[in-house]
């Protein structure tokens, strides 16, 4: 499954429409249905903020075709999705030094609410 598709099946679940999400991200319809078609790909921070609004994880978005929605589970276990396969490697990389960013920025930032 495409992140265009999973995009779409995640949207259409919450009965968002298009031109909501493509307000709360601040970009066009036309781009926001540019994603779900798979014609052009979210920045990472636009995905971040989709999957907030979608309750659903950003590595289930980012993955690789190995995942896919089952909506129709809502009793706790899997959350409604099924795993088939390992994440790339490269995206976890890329999510671990995130991780590592954003634990660097709140070392800094407790340092200055401290000094105070």
């Amino acid at each position: 499954m495409t992140l265009g598709e999973k995009l779409k099946k995640a949207r259409i679940n919450k009965n968002f429409t298009q031109e909501y999400l493509a307000e709360v991200l601040s970009v066009s319809q036309k781009t926001y249905s540019n994603f779900e078609n798979d014609k052009s790909k979210p920045d990472f921070s636009q995905v971040e903020e989709i999957s907030k609004l979608l309750e659903v994880s950003v590595l289930d978005f980012l993955s690789s075709d190995g995942m896919s929605f089952n909506y129709e589970n809502t009793h706790g276990g899997n959350n409604g999705f099924i795993y088939q396969n390992q994440l790339p490697e490269k995206l976890i990389e890329q999510y671990e030094q995130r991780l590592k960013d954003k634990d660097t920025e709140i070392a800094y930032l407790r340092k200055l609410i401290d000094k105070n």
